[in-house]
Protein backbone atom coordinates (compact mmCIF):
# COMPACT_ATOMS: atom_id res chain seq x y z
CA UNK A 1 0.00 0.00 0.00
CA UNK A 2 0.90 3.67 -0.76
CA UNK A 3 -0.68 6.97 -0.88
CA UNK A 4 0.05 9.13 -4.09
CA UNK A 5 -1.14 13.05 -5.04
CA UNK A 6 -3.56 13.96 -7.84
CA UNK A 7 -2.45 17.54 -8.18
CA UNK A 8 -5.87 19.79 -8.60
CA UNK A 9 -4.49 23.42 -8.43
CA UNK A 10 -5.01 26.10 -6.19
CA UNK A 11 -9.20 26.58 -5.69
CA UNK A 12 -10.80 28.86 -3.67
CA UNK A 13 -12.06 27.71 -0.53
CA UNK A 14 -10.14 24.58 -0.54
CA UNK A 15 -6.35 25.86 -0.79
CA UNK A 16 -5.63 25.37 3.22
CA UNK A 17 -7.02 20.85 2.96
CA UNK A 18 -6.12 20.28 -0.43
CA UNK A 19 -2.49 21.82 -0.15
CA UNK A 20 0.27 19.24 0.30
CA UNK A 21 2.94 20.44 2.36
CA UNK A 22 5.43 17.77 1.20
CA UNK A 23 5.06 18.22 -2.37
CA UNK A 24 4.45 22.10 -2.18
CA UNK A 25 1.31 21.18 -4.20
CA UNK A 26 -2.61 21.55 -4.14
CA UNK A 27 -4.03 17.89 -4.51
CA UNK A 28 -5.77 15.36 -2.99
CA UNK A 29 -4.29 12.13 -1.21
CA UNK A 30 -5.13 8.60 -2.91
CA UNK A 31 -4.58 5.49 -1.29
CA UNK A 32 -3.35 2.36 -3.51
CA UNK A 33 -3.33 -0.99 -3.04
CA UNK A 34 -1.28 -3.69 -5.17
CA UNK A 35 -0.47 -7.06 -5.08
CA UNK A 36 3.03 -8.69 -4.75
CA UNK A 37 2.94 -9.25 -8.00
CA UNK A 38 2.40 -5.31 -9.16
CA UNK A 39 -1.85 -6.21 -9.97
CA UNK A 40 -3.52 -3.17 -8.86
CA UNK A 41 -6.00 -4.17 -6.23
CA UNK A 42 -7.87 -0.90 -5.01
CA UNK A 43 -7.24 2.63 -5.21
CA UNK A 44 -9.65 4.59 -2.37
CA UNK A 45 -11.88 7.71 -2.54
CA UNK A 46 -9.01 10.53 -2.27
CA UNK A 47 -8.44 12.64 1.05
CA UNK A 48 -7.68 15.96 1.36
CA UNK A 49 -4.40 16.66 0.27
CA UNK A 50 -2.69 17.73 3.93
CA UNK A 51 -3.63 14.36 5.44
CA UNK A 52 -0.73 11.94 6.11
CA UNK A 53 -0.72 7.92 4.89
CA UNK A 54 -1.42 6.63 8.35
CA UNK A 55 -4.45 8.91 9.02
CA UNK A 56 -5.51 8.59 5.01
CA UNK A 57 -5.35 5.07 6.03
CA UNK A 58 -7.75 5.15 8.54
CA UNK A 59 -9.72 7.89 7.13
CA UNK A 60 -10.68 5.44 4.03
CA UNK A 61 -11.58 2.77 5.90
CA UNK A 62 -8.77 0.14 4.98
CA UNK A 63 -7.55 0.01 7.97
CA UNK A 64 -10.81 -1.58 9.18
CA UNK A 65 -10.73 -4.20 6.04
CA UNK A 66 -6.96 -5.44 6.26
CA UNK A 67 -6.88 -5.83 9.86
CA UNK A 68 -5.75 -9.89 9.46
CA UNK A 69 -3.96 -8.83 5.98
CA UNK A 70 -0.24 -8.60 6.17
CA UNK A 71 0.05 -5.15 4.11
CA UNK A 72 3.64 -3.63 3.39
CA UNK A 73 3.98 0.23 3.31
CA UNK A 74 6.36 2.81 3.73
CA UNK A 75 7.23 4.92 6.94
CA UNK A 76 4.30 7.14 6.12
CA UNK A 77 2.36 4.10 7.73
CA UNK A 78 3.59 4.58 11.32
CA UNK A 79 1.36 3.40 14.00
CA UNK A 80 -0.76 1.43 11.71
CA UNK A 81 -0.73 -2.94 11.16
CA UNK A 82 1.61 -1.92 8.01
CA UNK A 83 5.14 -3.87 7.94
CA UNK A 84 7.39 -1.14 6.63
CA UNK A 85 11.22 -0.20 7.21
CA UNK A 86 12.68 -0.20 10.32
CA UNK A 87 14.25 3.54 11.12
CA UNK A 88 17.84 4.65 12.84
CA UNK A 89 17.56 4.02 16.63
CA UNK A 90 18.14 7.60 18.19
CA UNK A 91 22.17 8.65 18.59
CA UNK A 92 22.78 6.14 15.91
CA UNK A 93 24.38 6.90 12.50
CA UNK A 94 23.93 3.75 10.80
CA UNK A 95 21.40 0.93 10.71
CA UNK A 96 22.45 -2.37 12.27
CA UNK A 97 23.39 -5.65 9.78
CA UNK A 98 19.66 -6.85 10.64
CA UNK A 99 18.45 -3.37 10.10
CA UNK A 100 19.63 -3.09 6.51
CA UNK A 101 18.60 -6.68 5.88
CA UNK A 102 15.05 -6.03 6.56
CA UNK A 103 15.01 -2.50 4.67
CA UNK A 104 16.30 -4.46 1.79
CA UNK A 105 13.63 -7.22 1.76
CA UNK A 106 10.98 -4.77 2.59
CA UNK A 107 11.77 -2.19 0.02
CA UNK A 108 12.58 -5.03 -2.54
CA UNK A 109 8.91 -5.96 -2.22
CA UNK A 110 7.05 -2.64 -2.48
CA UNK A 111 8.34 -1.63 -5.42
CA UNK A 112 5.19 -3.27 -6.87
CA UNK A 113 3.13 -1.09 -5.68
CA UNK A 114 4.94 1.97 -7.07
CA UNK A 115 4.73 0.70 -10.71
CA UNK A 116 0.71 -0.09 -10.09
CA UNK A 117 0.88 3.86 -9.22
CA UNK A 118 2.89 4.93 -12.22
CA UNK A 119 0.49 2.71 -14.12
CA UNK A 120 -2.22 4.59 -12.91
CA UNK A 121 -0.70 7.82 -13.12
CA UNK A 122 -0.42 7.14 -16.82
CA UNK A 123 -3.75 8.86 -16.96
CA UNK A 124 -2.69 11.99 -17.53
CA UNK A 125 -5.24 13.78 -15.67
CA UNK A 126 -3.84 12.09 -12.36
CA UNK A 127 -0.47 12.75 -13.22
CA UNK A 128 -0.18 16.07 -14.38
CA UNK A 129 -3.68 17.60 -13.05
CA UNK A 130 -7.76 17.34 -12.64
CA UNK A 131 -8.83 21.00 -13.69
CA UNK A 132 -12.55 19.64 -13.21
CA UNK A 133 -15.02 20.02 -10.54
CA UNK A 134 -13.66 18.78 -7.22
CA UNK A 135 -16.84 17.29 -6.08
CA UNK A 136 -16.79 15.05 -9.65
CA UNK A 137 -12.89 13.27 -9.28
CA UNK A 138 -14.28 10.06 -6.89
CA UNK A 139 -16.28 9.04 -9.73
CA UNK A 140 -13.15 9.64 -12.53
CA UNK A 141 -10.68 7.95 -9.98
CA UNK A 142 -13.40 4.86 -9.80
CA UNK A 143 -13.61 5.08 -14.09
CA UNK A 144 -9.85 5.17 -14.32
CA UNK A 145 -9.74 2.55 -11.89
CA UNK A 146 -12.16 0.19 -13.65
CA UNK A 147 -10.10 0.77 -16.82
CA UNK A 148 -6.72 -0.10 -15.51
CA UNK A 149 -9.00 -3.75 -14.56
CA UNK A 150 -10.41 -3.88 -18.10
CA UNK A 151 -6.30 -3.37 -19.19
CA UNK A 152 -5.27 -6.00 -16.64
CA UNK A 153 -7.90 -8.17 -18.36
CA UNK A 154 -10.29 -8.19 -14.85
Amino acid sequence: MDGTLVPTGNRAGHRKASHNGKRHKAGLGLQVLACLDGTLLHVADPVEGRTYDSNAFALTGLADLLTATPVLGDLGYQGTIAIRLRRKRPDHTDHTPEDKTWNRNITQLRWTVEQAIAHLKNWKMLATGYRARLTELPAVIRIVTSLEYYRLGW
